[in-house]
């Protein structure tokens, strides 16, 4: 995966000018939308700052998607990668 983490340091979020946003596609209408909004969202950044940034996509995989690849409803290894986020110590 390339791109950067955003982190939170002395209370002040740091978003790179690459950074890594992690998303679930979901069930029902997900399929349909989150494609769309991802390219909405890349066509808004770019346009907002010329392509100096980017956002770098990283879909975790749950509900029935994850289900019918893996066999698990909320699969381990999709979701280590959004862990150091969502970690107690790094909440303020």
């Amino acid at each position: 995966m390339t791109g950067t983490s955003i982190t939170m340091e002395d209370g002040t979020l740091n978003v790179p000018n690459n950074p890594i946003v992690h998303y679930i596609e979901g069930d029902g209408i997900g399929i349909d939308i989150s494609p769309v909004m991802i390219d909405v969202v890349d066509a808004s950044v770019a346009k907002a700052y010329g392509g100096e940034k980017q956002i770098h996509w990283n879909e975790v995989l749950a509900g029935e998607k994850a289900f019918n690849a893996t066999g698990e409803w909320l699969p381990k290894p999709h979701w280590t990668p959004c862990e150091p986020a969502w970690s107690p110590s790094k909440v303020h």
